[in-house]
């Protein structure tokens, strides 16, 4: 269907313009589980350590002597989104979040008679985002072309984003010989996201006369589905091999609601003299929503080499093709009966990440890690889908230290993770020809992701 040329600024492209995501999105690698798979950056594929083997590898789970063992493990993190406008005179209010980071409570089930079986369960909270952030600002310039000398201006752009997403999982691994061992684990996942993005530009000239701009776009939506992760692993005593492979999701249900409206006036766009007064908006609740997520395939090696133990992984994510996450009806704009959509929309490109880890042996009583791993974001940077902006790259890094008391283990470590990302052309959907003159205030919008982890355990 074609899409009308709205009469304002850089709020035309909001009625497909999706908020900006925390990176997690469209990003695989945030979250890690387990206090020493952590300070190792997740690059334990190639050696499961614990019960945290769940969700990193199930197929090693068979080969540990005490799978049962986990350490009790507290991550805290102060995630930092900060948001800057091109105008230095912009106030901007950013987003910080302290609180624990994401975690993994994991078990044994026993089964008599099932010595080469273990069996276990796990549940993990994927994703947790809470974000808000806006940058305002007000000046004097020559925003309105058509009229006569500087204008008076205030802009405001705004979003705010929650995202909770918990996997629940059964896992069955085997062991099928003294060094290689195969498992599986199913997962139920259960998403919930809305988010919400508002452009607001006004103007005054020396008549007396205002204009406004206004464009906002919001969604929510729920969906439940099913994926499995079937693991292998091999341990040669000073090597250790694991190849895990996660099937694309199976949706089993999900509703959700969209939104959009863009509307402008006393803004001359045809330079005729008469103000071009423009309105389009749509609300819809109760649409059939989806959620897809990739195929992936991992592999991981761990070489023990005297008092040093080398930790590294790779993974690769297919791609997901562009489709509806939450499917609306078209809608008629209310000023020239033009159709419109609002759907939700989503589009992965593949993407691999790749970690490395150091495990060292300082005495029998201390030993130190550190790792580096990427965490790219597959979000196609040419792609007209909505549901994510977060196209920037994030680097983690991770350093920590186990201390030995007795029989009672104590770790602490520390994180922090980087990113960041100009928005130098938001989603067009709207289409904005015609404005190639007029002001954009929001053209170079600055995001910077920081996040710092604080990360402590112990074991008895």
């Amino acid at each position: 269907m074609r899409i009308p040329r709205a009469a304002c600024w850089a709020v035309v492209s909001l009625l497909a313009l999706a908020p900006l995501a925390h990176p997690q999105d469209s990003h695989y690698w945030t979250n890690q589980y387990g206090t020493r798979a952590t300070l190792l950056g997740g690059a334990v594929i190639g050696s499961v350590l614990d019960l945290s083997g769940t969700y990193y590898n199930p197929g090693g789970l068979s080969l540990l002597e005490k799978p049962a063992t986990l350490m009790a493990a507290q991550v805290f993190q102060y995630p930092r989104l900060s948001l800057a406008g091109n105008d230095h005179r912009a106030v901007p209010q950013n987003s910080t979040n302290l609180g624990p980071a994401p975690s993994l409570l994991a078990g044994t089930i026993r089964v008599r008679c099932l010595d080469k079986h273990w069996f276990g369960y796990s549940f993990l909270l994927r994703h947790s985002v809470k974000l808000g952030v806006s940058v305002s600002s007000v000046g004097i310039r020559d925003v309105l072309p058509e009229r006569p000398g500087a204008e008076d201006y205030v802009t405001q752009f705004k979003l705010d984003e929650k995202i909770a997403e918990s996997w629940f999982g059964l896992t069955w691994s085997y062991k099928i010989g003294r060094r290689t061992g195969v498992g599986l684990t199913q997962y139920v996942a259960a998403r919930s996201h809305r988010a919400s993005v508002q452009e607001l530009v006004e103007a005054l000239d020396e008549s007396g006369r205002a204009a406004l701009a206004l464009g906002s776009r919001q969604y929510r939506y729920n969906h439940v589905r099913v994926l499995w992760k079937l693991g292998l692993a091999c341990d040669y005593d000073d090597i250790t091999l694991g190849l895990t492979l996660t099937t694309p999701s199976v949706a089993l249900a999900g509703t959700g609601s969209s939104g959009a409206n863009s509307t402008v006036a006393g803004l001359d766009m045809d330079g005729d003299g008469i103000p071009d007064d423009y309105l389009a908006a749509n609300y819809q609740d109760h649409k059939r929503t989806t959620y897809k997520t990739p195929f992936s395939l991992a592999a991981g090696l761990t070489v023990k080499i005297d008092k040093v133990r080398v930790y590294g992984s790779a993974e690769w994510f297919a791609r997901v093709p562009a489709y509806a996450v939450v499917d609306t009806m078209p809608f008629a704009a209310q000023s020239d009966g033009e159709i419109l959509s609002t759907d939700v929309t989503q589009e992965l490109s593949p993407v691999l990440n790749a970690g490395l880890g150091l495990e060292w042996f300082y005495s029998s009583r201390f030993k130190g890690y550190a790792s580096y791993t990427t965490d790219f974001s597959a979000r196609r940077p040419d792609t007209a889908t909505n549901i994510s902006l977060t196209d920037w790259d994030i680097h983690h890094l991770v350093t920590g230290a186990e201390f030995f008391i007795k029989r009672t283990a104590l770790t602490i470590g520390l994180g922090y993770s980087l990113g960041r990302r100009e928005i130098g052309n938001r989603p067009d959907v709207l289409e904005r020809g015609g404005l190639g003159e007029v002001w954009d205030p929001f053209d170079h919008l600055k995001f910077r992701f920081a996040n710092y982890k604080l990360i402590v355990g112990i074991a008895i």
